[in-house]
């Protein structure tokens, strides 16, 4: 009885503060183990955790701007308890733009979430992993992990995620819910954040608003603005019928869904890598700018390298390709640009901030 309310603990009274604990035959989390003991569970059969929960971003008057951060850290533990899976430390920022009219609310860009994703999942791949998920407390993110594992399957790597509109997380709520509106800091969110952090939740300050029910698609704001959405508390449902008890039965059925998929990607194949071998070689080659800089652009096992000013780090970094023609990398960040024959013979170079044009030579 003692370690079932042991678990029953690790699993509902999560804190922003807390540090997982390794729990032997279960999960491993990153942050709690040295760069010796990462180089030895790092392998390719192992399962890849990525939380993602926005650690400031509106969620009503009666939640914490902590709300999908807060569940995020429920579910990484519910599945941390059941399967040995390596977990990262939770992600905190995301895309969230229909928020950034409530004050403590933050987003980033569509482009630098996707590209967060990627080099996270890139560079923790290069250990050996090349199977991903994330657990994703959000809805506006779903088109950025998309995105994210469209790139990272050029590569063979396997990234997936949980989708509020995925059918089996649909039906998490089934049985739960009271009325078939909500969706944001509604009487879900509530009843999570009830089960996990109760004292960061003012229920007297809790409504129900259905302002956005059938409004035009755009960004809420809690003033009347032209182009947006207006709910004036932020939230989109039924969040005064939030329980604790619906949260603690809320949180393990989606723990439930998620480690059904996670044990589904354990599994299957990979995606095959793309052989962009033909591709590289029209764009190898010596460029060099208006200002002197010189930048060599050279290709071996399907990898793309750069070296600015002989400053040679091949062993250490290669250039992603995130769109088409467009790669990033820890220094540089490229554009190949064609002329009006289909050559590539000049490209635009950001090196630590300092963007310019070069011409091939």
């Amino acid at each position: 009885m003692g370690k079932i309310l042991l678990s029953i603990f690790c699993l509902f009274s999560v804190t922003a503060m807390a540090q997982p604990e390794n729990v032997k035959g279960k999960a491993i989390f990153l942050e709690a183990i040295s760069w010796t003991e990462a180089q030895k569970i790092l392998s390719p059969e192992q399962v890849v955790l990525i939380p993602l929960g926005a650690g400031s971003k509106e969620h009503g008057p009666h939640l914490p701007l902590a709300t999908d951060f807060l569940q995020a850290e429920a579910y990484k533990m519910g599945v941390a308890l059941q399967r040995k899976v390596i977990v990262t430390p939770t992600v905190n920022y995301g895309f969230y733009p229909a928020f950034i009219k409530y004050p403590g609310s933050t987003s980033l860009h569509f482009s630098t979430s996707t590209d967060m994703i990627v080099q996270l999942v890139h560079y923790l791949s290069a250990y050996g992993p090349k199977r991903f998920y994330i657990i994703n407390v959000g809805v506006s993110t779903t088109p950025t992990l998309a995105k994210a594992a469209a790139i990272l399957a050029e590569e063979g790597i396997l990234l997936y995620y949980s989708d509020y509109n995925r059918k089996g997380f649909e039906d998490t709520e089934k049985g739960i819910r009271t009325t078939n509106f909500g969706g944001h800091a509604d009487e879900i969110e509530t009843s999570n954040v009830l089960a996990v952090k109760p004292a960061w939740v003012h229920m007297e300050r809790a409504v129900n608003d259905s302002s956005g029910k059938n409004g035009s698609p755009g960004p809420l704001t809690p003033i009347p603005m032209e182009g947006g959405v207006y709910v004036p508390s932020g939230i989109n449902g039924y969040a005064a019928l939030g329980t604790a008890a619906k949260g603690t039965k809320a949180i393990k059925a989606f723990t439930k869904e998620l480690i059904r998929e996670i044990d589904s990607i354990s599994t299957c194949a990979l995606p095959t890598a793309i052989d962009y071998s033909d591709l590289f070689k029209q764009y190898e080659g010596q460029y060099i700018a208006s200002n002197g800089t010189k930048l060599s652009i050279s290709q071996k096992g399907n990898k793309l390298y750069f070296v600015v000013n002989n400053f040679d780090l091949r062993n250490f970094y290669t250039l992603i390709k995130t769109n088409e023609d467009y790669y990033t990398s820890m220094y540089v960040d490229v554009l190949f640009v064609k002329d009006e024959n289909g050559k590539y013979t000049k490209l635009w170079c950001r090196n630590r901030g300092e963007g310019y044009w070069m011409t091939r030579q």
